[in-house]
């Protein structure tokens, strides 16, 4: 019933029962929260919706929560500290979080977290699944660790999953870095069907371990498969070619490329460039260094290091200039191939200035393979005991290399005093270095000291020294 008031009094009326129905409470999980997460910008946007996820109880929805550690962990813009924080909050993560943390951290700086996170997956009784162990295996590529690779494959082959393919070309490839190829091609030879990843990282395995002819040996039967490559195969052979010296091969791979109308990007450029230089074809290099249309620091080096290698050390030169003036910043390797050229070309003053003002003017810090090319410009402009002062003052142990090049230098400026001290170095690290012994002995025939001849002749025949022979390659097909 419901009372009203007419003129003073009261007066009520019954009125039919109507059923009250209180309007809905807000919803706790409002559904475009996990959709915002996927179209975050920052961390800052993605931490507001991280809050409302908190306040509305939407987080603990894992497919909303793993939309947020997508983000986190796998962004350019997300935060993997924040990522694992996040990871850590979740009461009960489903194989999917597992997987992303794991990815993000194998492909981190910190690669040993990635098989961290494994172990632990494995002892909460974390099924892997076939999207795991890619990561995974990628984890150990990155750390080289064979006997981690050896205890993956093992899990692989418990779950069923060793002839997956993703799984075989991340064991092939964490076996490769390894350099343990004997098992990278026990997985290889063992999977029934290959597709071209498999064939493209086998080959560059090969190529990686300097196993130049077996890794042209397998493109050449993967083509006779009926598979066809992609710029990844091809950049890998192309680098087979550049370090065995098939210059043929190489120029028929150039062909087909062009042929099929394969464009010539950055990877596959820098390829090219790096095998036509190596092999000494520097007009065939400039011309595909010309022709492309972006080039990388690593274009730059095959084109420096290809001109200093084969005597056109002042074009190498101008080539680093030409950086300088372009405004792209060299490395070490850049660095290496400059001083070598600088040696050869007999610029050792400027081969100097580069050395000593390396870590001011580029940020690199001099390697033994800066150290050895000062070595030998030391060396060949005459400056012996600073040479020598230089490898004793390095932070690295020099090796027999180094040693060799300023005995070579010693030899030519006729310093007997300091080759002797040399060839006791050479001697110390490598006592199987016979031909040092033969090098001093003309030195003492050169300056007439006959007595020193004899002496060291004599001690090297009743030791049965003999000088190591030398050897030379040369491709008929070229």
């Amino acid at each position: 019933m419901i009372f009203f008031k007419v003129r003073g009094r009261l007066h009520y009326r019954h009125l039919c029962t109507i059923t009250y129905r209180p309007p809905p409470p807000p919803s706790r999980s409002p559904p475009h929260l996990s959709l915002l997460a996927d179209q975050c910008a920052s961390m800052h946007q993605l931490k507001q919706i991280h809050a409302q996820m908190i306040v509305s109880g939407r987080i603990h929805d894992n497919y909303a929560a793993s939309r947020l550690l997508s983000f986190c962990a796998l962004s350019e813009s997300g935060s993997l500290s924040y990522a694992a924080r996040l990871f850590y909050s979740i009461n009960d993560p489903n194989s999917f979080m597992w997987n992303t943390l794991i990815r993000a951290q194998a492909g981190s700086s910190s690669p040993r977290q990635a098989l961290l996170l494994y172990v632990k997956m494995r002892r909460l009784c974390v099924t892997p699944g076939k999207h795991t162990f890619p990561f995974v295996l990628k984890a150990c590529s990155n750390v080289m660790c064979i006997y981690v690779s050896r205890q993956v494959h093992c899990h692989a082959i418990k779950f069923g999953l060793d002839l997956d393919l993703h799984v075989v070309n991340g064991l092939i490839r964490a076996y490769s870095v390894s350099r343990v190829l004997k098992d990278a091609w026990r997985v290889f030879d063992e999977v029934p069907e290959r597709n071209l990843s498999i064939w493209t990282t086998m080959i560059c395995g090969f190529a990686q371990n300097d196993k130049y002819g077996d890794a042209i040996q397998l493109f050449e039967c993967m083509l006779a498969d009926g598979m066809e490559p992609n710029g990844a195969t091809l950049a890998s052979v192309l680098s087979a070619c550049a370090q065995s010296g098939s210059l043929q091969l190489g120029v028929q791979i150039h062909g087909y490329m062009e042929e099929i109308g394969i464009e010539l990007g950055v990877i596959l450029g820098t390829a090219l460039v790096n095998m036509y230089a190596k092999n000494g074809a520097i007009v065939e290099a400039k011309k595909c260094f010309s022709g492309m249309r972006e080039r990388n620091i690593a274009t730059w080096n095959a084109m420096i290091c290809g001109l200093a290698a084969h005597g056109h050390a002042k074009e190498a030169i101008n080539f680093f200039k030409k950086i300088e003036q372009e405004k792209v910043k060299p490395n070490d390797i850049t660095l290496v191939g400059v001083l070598s050229a600088c040696c050869h070309a007999g610029l050792f003053d400027y081969g100097e200035g580069i050395f000593y003002a390396m870590k001011e003017l580029y940020g690199i810090e001099p390697k033994i393979e800066h150290y050895g090319c000062m070595v030998d410009i030391l060396g060949r402009d005459g400056k012996l005991l600073e040479a020598e002062q230089l490898i004793r003052g390095m932070i690295w142990k020099a090796d027999v290399v180094i040693w060799g090049s300023l005995l070579h230098a010693c030899q030519s400026h006729g310093s007997i005093d300091i080759a002797e001290r040399v060839v006791k170095e050479i001697l110390l690290l490598n006592p199987n270095s016979h031909g040092v012994h033969v090098v001093l002995s003309n030195m003492y025939a050169e300056a007439e000291r006959w007595e020193d001849v004899v002496k060291l002749r004599k001690h090297m025949k009743e030791g049965s020294l003999k000088k190591t022979p030398g050897w030379s390659l040369v491709n008929a097909a070229i």
